[in-house]
């Protein structure tokens, strides 16, 4: 359910409300009491994040340098930790 942001002509205060958009209006103020309150537009506050939107699946040249430069390199690594045999096995000793 989204959140509306009311501000009260007579107190001077803002507050939220929960309420469904086929839910009236508002047109007394909860914190006063006062009649007069009006819908303040404001930002949003939500962020999209993650994969799926576009700003990740369509990236500009210079963002997908920046992420492929990010990214660890896959190049082997010369040693091997000392339990990779029996770790494999399913007798790790680290979880010993």
């Amino acid at each position: 359910m989204p959140m509306y942001e009311y501000e009260c002509s007579s107190c001077g205060k803002r507050f939220d409300v929960m309420q469904k958009f086929s839910d009236p209006v508002l047109t007394e103020c909860r914190l006063c009491n006062a009649p007069g309150v009006r819908k303040v537009l404001s930002a949003p506050s939500f962020v999209l994040k993650g994969s799926g939107w576009y700003v990740t699946d369509y990236p500009s040249a210079d963002r997908k340098k920046a992420t492929d430069s990010e990214k660890p390199s896959s190049a082997p690594s010369e040693s091997k930790p000392a339990c990779a045999g029996s770790c494999a096995s399913g007798s790790c000793p680290s979880k010993s």
